[in-house]
């Protein structure tokens, strides 16, 4: 699947940290984290999604809210890190 560097390049309305030390701030960022999952954890309906709404190229409103969801289910959401942003 080829994304349109247009889409790619889109900033999600606010960054999401995550408990690996990274912050996901672009669809780009979203694509490779997604991407790089380790199978134990794509293999869930909330990564599926995500994974789905890229495909689609869904408005990243949605997006980023699907992959907070994902994010928090996998307990990777750096919650303080937001707190403080």
């Amino acid at each position: 699947m080829l994304w349109s560097t247009a889409y790619l390049e889109s900033r999600l309305p606010s960054p999401l940290p995550t408990k690996d030390g990274g912050t996901l701030y672009a669809v780009k960022d979203v694509r490779a984290y997604v991407l790089g999952l380790a199978h134990s954890r794509s293999g869930h309906l909330y990564w599926q999604r995500a994974h789905q709404l890229l495909l689609d190229q869904a408005d990243v409103v949605t997006l980023r809210r699907q992959v907070e969801l994902a994010l928090f289910c996998d307990a990777q959401l750096d919650l303080e890190a937001m707190d403080t942003a």
